[in-house]
């Protein structure tokens, strides 16, 4: 019986992980591989081009139900020996000739070879496209809420790409960029860009709503103001009503983000300013008050 490549052992995973486990283990290999993290090592960049060519397979449904199914044929031997290369007793297969090799797999489903194509003979060879890459990109929380057009620098990478985020892109999403991965006989691979937004300095994220702060003073507090507070899309006038207490959140709609099931909301968390250098006679107008209201001091 032939060997077939152990994509499993590859990504060490059984044989029955799901979606999830496939990609944080590719995630954490890869990283660990990543040409960028081992210059000049032969090895670990063999090594991340054999963890990208399984990881493409087995994260794509239909080619891990192709994949899985050849492994299950008793004209194949998976598992077994060394999971990288082994060509096992003999020349073809019942798939058209020999998956001994991550390589051979990866021609079979990106090269135009069929996994179930029959036929005795070795399927010729053609040239594989280069590997695909993973990096993890840092972007502001503005440009990540809005969805902006950005500019990212990759180490490695001699040029800057240009990113266009969707709007109320998260932390954690991941980015497909065709053609700018490793190169290839057959061409380039993919990069594949992991996002991490930078906390904001103004504003944190509730859904789609964003939330703000504000302070007033205590007159401001007492009385009633118009401030001027910043947003997402610059600032905006708005009317505090008198006596509105600390704590009190404030709604401007439709200035949250705008994206599916959206436009969400920007509030605005009020808070007190008390000061702390009173002198004498604002002291006694403070007291004064206080004992026409019946206040304890």
């Amino acid at each position: 019986m032939a060997q077939v490549a152990d994509l499993y052992k590859v990504l060490g995973l059984p044989e029955d992980a799901d979606a999830a486990a496939i990609k944080k283990a590719f995630r954490d290999l890869a990283k660990k591989h990543h040409p960028d993290a081992n210059p000049g090592d032969k090895k670990a960049e063999e090594r991340f081009k054999e963890l990208s060519q399984a990881y493409e397979i087995l994260s794509d449904p239909e080619k891990r139900r192709r994949y899985d199914a050849m492994r299950s044929s008793p004209y194949a031997q998976p598992g077994g020996g060394d999971p990288f290369g082994g060509g096992g007793g003999g020349g073809g297969n019942a798939y058209g000739g020999g998956a001994g090799s991550i390589e051979d797999l990866f021609e079979m489903f990106f090269n135009g070879g069929s996994p179930f194509g029959g036929g005795g003979g070795r399927a010729r060879r053609r040239p594989a496209r280069g590997a695909d890459l993973e990096s993890e990109v840092e972007v502001a929380f503005e440009d990540a809420a809005l969805g902006q057009p950005v500019t990212v620098h990759l180490a490695g990478q001699d040029q800057p790409l240009r990113l266009n985020l969707p709007a109320g892109a998260e932390s954690g999403l991941r980015l497909r960029l065709a053609g700018q991965g490793a190169a290839g006989p057959a061409g380039r691979g993919d990069l594949y860009l992991t996002l991490r937004v930078r906390p904001s300095e103004r504003f944190t994220r509730e859904g789609l709503d964003i939330v703000g702060k504000a302070t007033v003073n205590l007159a401001q507090a007492l009385l009633g103001a118009t401030l001027t507070v910043p947003t997402l899309r610059g600032d905006r006038r708005l009317k505090l009503q008198p006596g509105l207490a600390p704590g009190t959140r404030l709604r401007l709609g439709g200035q949250g983000i705008h994206a599916e099931g959206g436009p969400g909301d920007h509030f605005v968390e009020l808070s007190v300013g008390l000061p702390k250098d009173l002198d004498a006679a604002e002291q006694d107008q403070v007291k004064a008050m206080a004992q026409r209201r019946g206040w304890e001091l």
